[in-house]
């Protein structure tokens, strides 16, 4: 069985943190490592993550003395990851506890470079919203990723031996993710998505995707920069990616549907 190392970045997350945590220990795919990035919190995260450590051999921790950002700390990460396959998760989100089988054996069955899944919403205190889902399509390319943003950063998996450009930008800005699929995709790497609800993302009133305005701004500043299409298609794309950040938020989930999510999750 192949080895997946599951990123996590960490800052200041301690009411979380073990839940995501835990939906990672407590997958039904056992080959697999826990590397936390502990990006020099300020309140308990670090000591509830040396616990963890300490409890579980499959947990490794890295301490950095200096705040430098998700995407230098999931490098970190990558660095140190000796799996496979690379799969990321944010402290504050929780995965299916069968999320990473059924990738990996998605991924495998298509050959895939890259995969990411099907995703709902959950606020703060862990409900499941009855509104707000997103579905991905199987095959994506370029133009569809800018029109959708659909891929969550906590669903993806990257297999490590055939993408082996997987670093992120360390700038501190906004979705540093939705470069680097760029950029992979632009080069012809194959995505795929596995419509199958995994990952249940938090919503937190304080999140830094949470200023609408400001990730607008730097969508339509990056997308300008992707030479590869014609003017009148990034402008294209930002107009459908704009209506599609509405959409994914307002769809409604039934409580059958929410129901049939609970029993996949470990809250």
């Amino acid at each position: 069985m192949d080895k997946i190392s599951v990123i996590m970045p960490l800052y200041n997350c301690e009411g979380f943190f073990m839940k995501a945590a835990n939906s990672v220990l407590s997958q039904t795919y056992k080959n697999l490592e826990l590397i936390i990035i502990n990006d020099a919190s300020t309140d308990k995260s670090y000591e509830k993550a040396l616990e963890l450590a300490k409890t579980d051999s499959r947990v490794s921790l890295i301490n950095l003395k200096e705040n430098g950002g998700v995407g230098r700390a999931r490098n970190f990460g990558i660095e140190k990851a000796t799996g496979r396959y690379l799969a990321f998760l944010d402290s504050d989100d929780i995965w299916s506890k069968d999320k990473l089988e059924n990738q990996l054996f998605f991924m495998q069955k298509h050959n895939a470079d890259v995969s990411f899944t099907s995703y709902a919403f959950m606020d703060e205190k862990g409900k499941i919203m009855n509104k707000g889902c997103v579905h991905v399509q199987e095959r994506l390319n370029l133009e569809q990723f800018m029109k959708t943003t659909q891929i969550g950063m906590s669903t993806v998996m990257i297999d490590a031996q055939k993408v082996k450009e997987a670093r992120f930008r360390e700038e501190r800005e906004l979705s540093e993710d939705s470069r680097l699929w760029i950029k992979l995709l632009s080069k012809g790497y194959s995505f795929y998505g596995m419509d199958k609800i995994s990952l249940l993302y938090r919503v937190r009133p304080n999140q830094l995707s949470q200023n609408k305005m400001k990730m607008a701004c730097c969508t339509l500043k990056r997308y300008m920069m992707q030479k590869n299409l014609s003017v009148f298609k990034r402008g294209l794309c930002f107009f459908e990616y704009a209506c599609n950040g509405v959409a994914k938020r307002q769809q409604k989930n039934t409580l059958d549907q929410i129901n049939r999510m609970s029993g996949h999750f470990v809250r």
